[in-house]
């Protein structure tokens, strides 16, 4: 298991490890255009903010893939989007798995040759991922009580966007940008455009409302505080429970 610390030469990063669901029924220009399309994701993602993404996302093995991102508290909009897209698409879906964690610095843009907790944790949340989620979350034991959650979180999540019809697919991936898009604008960019009406009934039956939640209270999460590495008991001590916001501190014993 990875440390809880994050050393000096370290940065709290967060790494999304994937791959294509049912992969094998895809021929190669099928598998090829799945590619392009969370190439094409991943584009969008630089846009929300600049240097979000860390190098290139990077393909192994056939149908796996990873990404780095430099802010963990972006992580589950991130990975969601990229779901989204390929659902959108129509092509296919993808187990998505966050790691949230220390990553070495480096000044190589190849993810492939960075090194940190953060991997360690992305490889062992894709590997232990069960059949009835399709995303994992996984950080540090310091993280206490956040580091139990978070994997339900990522269950719940991904029940919730694996009912979903490629058209509510493709209002998420509109209606996901940080920016935060209101309905008219997002009904206005589809093609062919639709009514303000009409996507909030479609978001509505995404369940949109639940999963965006759960994305802003992973946002407003202090991560470098969650992973101080001064616990107590598994824990986050007091001074740190202080910094989480709209919470009281947690009990730890006299």
């Amino acid at each position: 298991m990875a440390s809880d610390k994050v050393p000096t030469h370290q940065t709290l990063s967060a790494v999304l490890t994937g791959d294509i669901i049912n992969s094998s029924g895809l021929g190669p220009r099928e598998l090829e255009s799945v590619r392009l399309s969370l190439i094409s994701a991943v584009g969008t993602v630089r846009g929300w903010k600049r240097g979000l993404v860390k190098g290139q996302i990077e393909f192994f093995r056939g149908d796996g893939w990873q990404l780095l991102v430099s802010d963990p508290a972006m992580a589950m909009r991130v990975g969601i989007f990229l779901r989204a897209c390929l659902l959108a698409s129509g092509l296919a879906d993808t187990r998505v798995a966050i790691g949230i964690g220390g990553v070495e610095k480096s000044s190589s843009r190849k993810v492939s040759l960075a090194r940190g907790p953060a991997f360690v944790l992305s490889g062992h949340a894709l590997d232990n991922m069960t059949l009835y989620s399709s995303i994992a979350i996984e950080a540090p034991k310091s993280a206490g009580l956040f580091a139990s959650w978070l994997p339900v979180v990522g269950h719940l999540c991904s029940s919730l966007i694996e009912q979903w019809t490629r058209r509510q697919a493709e209002l998420v991936c509109a209606v996901i940008d940080p920016k935060r898009p209101d309905f008219e604008t997002v009904a206005q960019t589809l093609r062919p455009a639709i009514s303000k009406q009409a996507v909030a009934k479609g978001l509505r039956g995404a369940q949109w409302h639940a999963i965006h939640e759960a994305i802003d209270q992973f946002e407003d999460t202090p991560w470098e505080a969650v992973l101080a590495p001064d616990t107590v008991k598994g824990c986050l001590n007091r001074d740190n429970q202080k910094r989480l916001p709209g919470s009281a501190a947690v009990h730890t014993g006299p």
